[in-house]
């Protein structure tokens, strides 16, 4: 009974801990895509505060879905302000009024008529961008190697890319759970088959502990495996998404969007 109680806190606590990390810009966009504005406004207002890894033009479109969505809900002031935050990130950045109603894109150019950039050298502004887009990009490959490391599918969930990170992360927590379990088990039933004096009960308690032991050295041997996949996974795609991510952040300036993200009201 106290074997069975531990593995279930054991998987209580593990999922809990997977599902913290999966709040994300694609959360935000679902929820938008539904009409959900009141959501959000609330998840994205924890994702910018608690995310520092995101690229600017991902943080641009949050803040274009976060106006939209206080337009849409009769909040126009709220709307301006959030207009602000892409020009502070931005101060060229045009809205394309394809994709949102002409009510928002007369709002956007009020807030733009009035508003006064921080830095008016653009070029500068562009090199200190890319140049601080270079280091985030690099302390969130670090950090997410990092995790990798402690948990095999921590580090890809943590990225952009998460989906494989959540297969590969949900694969490992009940690996690592049931390894845990069975090595507890393991060693109890060694116990009692060490201990054991009746000669009749002597083969069933071999045979407990051969099974236990076969299938803990099983999933010893799986969580290996996944460990060193995870780690080899990390090393080959990360250059990839590196560019990827570059390639965001230097199409800041041309005002064009490349996500296929579609806001309309």
């Amino acid at each position: 009974m106290k074997q069975k109680f531990f593995f279930i806190i054991l998987l209580i606590f593990a999922r809990s801990s997977l599902f913290a990390q999966v709040i994300s810009y694609e959360t935000v966009k679902k929820e938008f895509n539904s009409f959900e504005y009141e959501k959000v406004i609330q998840l994205s207002d924890s994702l910018l505060k608690s995310n520092n890894d995101i690229p600017d033009s991902l943080i641009i479109d949050i803040y274009l879905m976060r106006a939209v969505s206080y337009y849409s809900t009769a909040r126009e002031d709220s709307a301006a302000k959030n207009f602000e935050e892409i020009l502070n990130i931005n101060p060229d950045y045009s809205p394309d009024p394809l994709i949102i109603s002409p009510k928002l894109i007369s709002l956007f150019n009020q807030v733009k008529l009035n508003f006064t950039p921080k830095q008016t050298a653009k070029s500068d502004s562009t090199s200190i961008k890319r140049g601080e887009e270079l280091t985030d990009i690099k302390h969130s490959q670090n950090t997410a190697r990092l995790k990798n490391l402690i948990l095999p599918g921590w580090g890809r969930l943590s990225k952009e890319f998460s989906a494989k990170g959540i297969v590969m992360s949900s694969a490992s927590l009940l690996n690592l759970a049931g390894m845990i379990y069975f090595i507890y088990d393991t060693n109890q039933k060694e116990k009692r088959y060490l201990n054991e004096t009746n000669k009749n009960l002597i083969p069933a308690r071999y045979n407990d502990y051969n099974n236990a032991y076969k299938i803990r050295n099983a999933l010893i041997i799986s969580y290996a495996a996944l460990w060193i996949y995870s780690q080899i996974d990390m090393l080959i795609f990360d250059n990839e998404e590196e560019t990827f991510n570059k390639e965001i952040s230097y199409d800041v300036n041309t005002n064009t969007v490349h996500l296929g993200i579609s806001f309309g009201l």
